[in-house]
């Protein structure tokens, strides 16, 4: 299997599968290529700090060299808002996991559009690497943003995860139903019904819950949340 990690400020914007970080790279007149370095950090810094689990995934070498040649010669100029390093970094995990992922954070610009036989996907996947051990299982969930604009839905994603580094900590997390909204990184709002539990620091984030109550701040910026909902800002 093949770890897929989601790094940055943002938590969007570079791709790693096995040993190889695969990143945009802009060119002149705004041309867009895919560049690839081995290593434990990407060419622009990402995942120097650590990063997180998002997914497995059985795809071989060459199947990824397709995918991404075929991406690649659909979206070849780069575009601030839409055709960028966050739309090739989610689709890239997408497919690279079949669906089965867990990436919590709000993107700051994209295009991407969830499809109804990607959203359904009842599956789930366990992984334990570096510090991290993570099991999570969901019934759906998807995406769909329009430049700054992101509108996301889950239902019955549940998670166990235990942080020895980089961070600390021990998490449950249970949402039934989960339908949330964001302008970019900014602000956000989300409503459902979950019970999450934890105390630590992951993901570039340190948060405290307790059945749904609680709030974390950091990387993501300012979360306050209770079982029925809650609000996050960036703190830029």
């Amino acid at each position: 299997n093949v770890e897929a990690h989601l790094l940055g400020s943002s938590g969007i914007n570079a791709e790693y599968g096995g040993d190889t970080w695969y990143e945009i790279s802009i060119g002149s007149h705004k041309t867009a290529s895919i560049s690839r370095n081995t290593g434990y950090a990407a060419s622009s810094g990402a995942g120097e700090l650590g990063g997180e689990i998002v997914g497995v995934t059985e795809k071989t070498d060459s199947e990824i060299d397709r995918w991404i040649n075929a991406w690649h010669a659909k979206h070849d100029s780069y575009e601030l808002l839409s055709e960028n390093c966050q739309k090739f970094a989610f689709e890239f995990m997408v497919w690279l996991t079949d669906g089965n992922y867990k990436c919590d954070h709000r993107p700051d610009a994209r295009e991407v559009l969830t499809t109804d036989s990607e959203f359904i996907n009842n599956k789930g996947f366990a992984r334990a690497e570096d510090g991290n051990a993570i099991a999570s299982y969901g019934l759906g969930q998807g995406q769909a943003s329009a430049g700054p604009f992101n509108l996301g839905a889950k239902v019955g994603q549940f998670n166990a995860q235990a942080v020895a580094g980089p961070g600390f900590g021990a998490f449950a997390d249970a949402d039934l139903v989960r339908v949330e909204a964001s302008l970019g990184n900014i602000v956000g709002a989300h409503a459902g019904l979950n019970a999450n539990t934890g105390v630590g620091a992951r993901n570039g984030n340190v948060e405290a819950h307790l059945l749904g109550f609680g709030g974390k701040i950091g990387a993501d910026g300012l979360e306050v949340n209770t079982p029925i909902g809650g609000v996050n800002c960036s703190l830029m």
